[in-house]
């Protein structure tokens, strides 16, 4: 993990240290507080620094000391990854000094914009840095080093090696530590070994001279992970509880990210040399601190990893793993607690996933039971963990958690999954070997747990690619399994909100766009080229969704909503083509049937605008949210969009929309996307369909995972809902039931028609 893992502080903006706000601005020594602030910074304790620069920034008693206060918070929020409020303090402080400290607030603001990838205008701020500074050869030297992740490939060994040869001229010094760390790590991800090797040990020699801890511990951290790279064990764990034993002397959340990443290396090193028990501790020790600081670690690294791929998967399930290959060797009863113990630990994989899909830690709730929470009877969720050497099956029934382990190369299940989701996808004929061994992979294993227990509602918490597969569709060879069970899926228990519906009474606000109107001047150039592509127009009549072709793989809402990147104007022949391709004719059929089942507004076409739509949201106390729009989930939040007629709704726009007191009292029950789906091939693109039902602030969400027949949507549709409204059916089981009347019709009978409905969430 290293130096990429930073501290979010994304709510320490608002906080005032309470001893400052209890003292009149004039009574205090602002440059002594300013100068206690940055020692705080380099000591890596940002939350601090934090408080003392944002309260100086404003009350300070000249307008240099709060500029300057500025200057310095705009280099705090830099290492806590707070990009925009970095820049903007940054760049108050550069514009408004003349002398020295411009440069030293020019230099990183130059490597901010080369994070924001504006490599042009970080370069002017860098030569501003450099024509500023007392020692222009190490800055400029601080500069390449700097750039040097923005080479290609291929030009980086040389560079690094001229790079080598200047700064081992500038001779040692305690603060050329951080250049040989940063060169060092360099060289060791390019594969120079020696070079690596020679600046991580002058990093480790020069950092020994500083009282900056996190500077000593990340160089120990760095030379560690080059032996572990190298082979090498013993070293790297002797290295690694050095950095232990350093880190752990110092406050625990200002070096957590440090801490984290050892115990992480630690365990791996443990595990390799046969020491499970040693391994596990190490394993438990990073999964307590990632729970003590998890707010505050970024969304993404610095370097543009997501933290949770990187870093915070890896740990929770090697921590998983380890504790369930304990689980054989214990009684009964204490198996069973460490069964909801690992159950805790996979909410929290899925829980980080969704935020790191989000991008929103805040969006999320934290853990409140997970596993723990009893289910009713006839009810289980299953857990399929796809784990480095085999197939691990937890099934949670309301009794008991049963364990299924299948040796089978998980490689091989993905392969599997990703076949059969194509399959489906494309409606093609051979899809029934795929669907009987994911079954006898997923499923028979816990079959008879499932009889025993009487169950007729499962619950799948999917992994991976998983995500990609309608669980209904698996078949048995008699009969597939959405003809037993009530299937639907969760993206973790702990995020579902299971209780019964509060009222029986059954409001709905329905919305639906057949005729595209002004949104088609809103998409972007990029998504209408892919729209207009010859062979990728948007089915009409036969069926809905974005084309079952490649212009759904990489659509992406306009760069800034309610205007066209370019700042050019479609022309009217382009439009009209746009909205003829878009066109969804059988969704007004839909509508009009759903007017006689579901109570409520209905807004078609043109009266389906973002304006009309919140009005009705702020003004109606509704169970049910109905669209039936275009739409396409991708691999994260940015990605996934919706149509109304005159715009495009995004994710962060819905939940901007549905923020009316009513439904922060009154949770929807459900939002029902009957025309969206989810980006071919991307197993991360399920997960925006519970990300949009968390930004509604729904229970539950009804989508589908490919561009769905036009009649199936609209006859899935009435019989959901009149399962739901009229028959009192829970939700999984009023979806059942319409899946299992178009599948037992001779023409809607492949799972292409009623397999791509899945119900996300709450399933009462």
């Amino acid at each position: 993990m290293g130096p990429a893992l930073r501290r979010c502080a994304a709510v320490l903006l608002f906080c005032c240290l309470s001893a400052l706000a209890a003292e009149p601005p004039a009574a205090i020594d602002w440059p002594a507080r300013i100068e206690s602030a940055i020692a705080l910074r380099e000591r890596g304790e940002l939350r601090q620094a934090i408080d003392l620069l944002t309260q100086a920034s404003r009350q300070a008693d000249s307008t240099d000391l709060r500029l300057q206060a500025s200057g310095e918070l705009g280099i705090a929020l830099l290492q806590a990854h707070q990009h925009d409020a970095a820049e903007q303090a940054l760049r108050q402080a550069h514009d408004h000094f003349t002398d020295a400290r411009r440069g030293r607030y020019a230099f990183p603001l130059g490597n901010l914009l080369l994070l924001k990838r504006k490599p042009a205008e970080a370069a002017h701020f860098h030569q501003t840095a450099i024509d500023l500074a007392e020692k222009p050869a190490e800055l400029r030297l601080l500069v390449r080093l700097n750039r040097l992740r923005f080479l290609p490939r291929d030009k980086r060994p040389a560079e690094l090696r001229e790079l080598s040869t200047a700064l081992s001229a500038l001779g040692d010094s305690p603060a050329h530590a951080r250049p040989h760390l940063n060169l060092g790590d360099a060289a060791r991800q390019a594969g120079l070994v020696e070079l690596a090797f020679r600046h991580l040990d002058a990093a480790r020699r020069l950092a020994d001279g500083t009282q900056d801890l996190h500077l000593r511990t990340e160089a120990i951290d760095a030379l560690a992970q080059l032996y572990e790279d190298q082979g090498r064990g013993a070293d790297a764990l002797r290295l690694t509880d050095q950095g232990l034993a350093l880190a752990r002397g110092a406050d625990r959340p200002a070096l957590a990210d440090q801490l984290i990443g050892l115990e992480w290396r630690k365990a791996r090193l443990l595990r390799a040399a046969d020491d499970a028990d040693g391994a596990l501790a190490a394993y438990l020790r990073a999964v307590e601190l990632i729970e003590l600081v998890r707010p505050d670690i970024p969304i993404e690294y610095e370097d543009g990893r997501s933290s949770f791929r990187a870093t915070l998967e890896p740990i929770y399930l090697g921590y998983a793993d380890l504790m369930l290959r304990r689980v054989e060797s214990q009684p009964p009863d204490a198996a069973q607690e460490q069964l909801r113990a690992i159950l805790d630990t996979v909410e929290l994989i899925k829980q980080t996933e969704m935020q790191d899909f989000l991008g929103d830690r805040c969006a999320v709730e934290a853990v409140q039971g997970g596993s723990a929470r009893r289910l009713p009877p006839g009810t289980a969720v299953l857990y399929p963990l796809l784990l480095p050497d085999r197939l691990e099956l937890l099934l949670q029934t309301s009794t008991r958690i049963e364990r299924q382990i299948q040796r089978v190369d998980p490689g091989k299940v993905r392969q599997t999954a990703t076949l059969f989701a194509a399959a489906l996808r494309n409606g093609n004929a051979d899809f029934a070997a795929d669907a009987r061994q994911l079954h006898n992979w997923l499923l028979t294993p816990v079959e008879a747990a499932l009889a025993q227990a009487r169950v007729k509602t499962l619950i799948v918490v999917p992994d991976g690619v998983l995500r990609l597969i309608p669980m209904g569709a698996l078949f048995d060879g008699r009969e597939y399994a959405i003809e037993k069970y009530a299937v639907s899926t969760a993206t973790g228990l702990s995020m579902t909100n299971s209780a019964l519906p509060a009222s029986e009474k059954v409001v709905a606000l329905v919305a639906g766009m057949s005729v595209p109107g002004a949104v088609v001047e809103k998409l972007s150039d990029a998504m209408a080229a892919q729209i207009l592509e010859p062979g990728a127009a948007a089915t009409t009549g036969e069926s809905r969704g974005l084309a079952r072709t490649q212009a759904t793989r990489a659509l992406r809402p306009p760069a800034s909503r309610g205007a066209k990147p370019s700042g050019t104007t479609r022309d009217l022949r382009e439009i009209e083509e746009l909205k003829n391709l878009l066109a969804l004719p059988g969704v007004k059929d839909e509508i009009q049937a759903l007017a006689g089942i579901l109570p409520g507004p209905k807004l078609l076409d043109a009266d389906f605008t973002i304006g009309r739509f919140r009005g009705e949201t702020e003004s109606g106390g509704y169970q049910i949210l109905h669209i039936a729009s275009h739409g396409v989930f991708g691999g994260n939040a940015e990605s996934s969009f919706i149509m109304a007629h005159d715009d495009i709704l995004t994710m962060d726009g819905l939940q901007t929309l549905l923020r009316a007191e009513t439904l922060r009292k009154n949770p929807i029950e459900l939002l029902s996307l009957s025309a969206c789906q989810t980006a071919e091939g991307n197993d991360r693109s399920p997960l925006g369909l519970s990300g949009a039902a968390m930004k509604a602030r729904a229970k539950s969400v009804l989508g589908t995972l490919w561009p769905v027949e036009d009649n199936a949507a609209k006859n899935i549709m009435e019989r959901f809902y009149a399962g739901v409204a009229k028959q009192g059916f829970g939700k999984s089981e009023a979806l059942r039931q319409a899946q299992l009347a178009l599948l037992r019709a001779p023409e809607s009978a492949h799972p292409f028609y009623w397999a791509p409905f899945v119900l996300i969430g709450n399933w009462q």
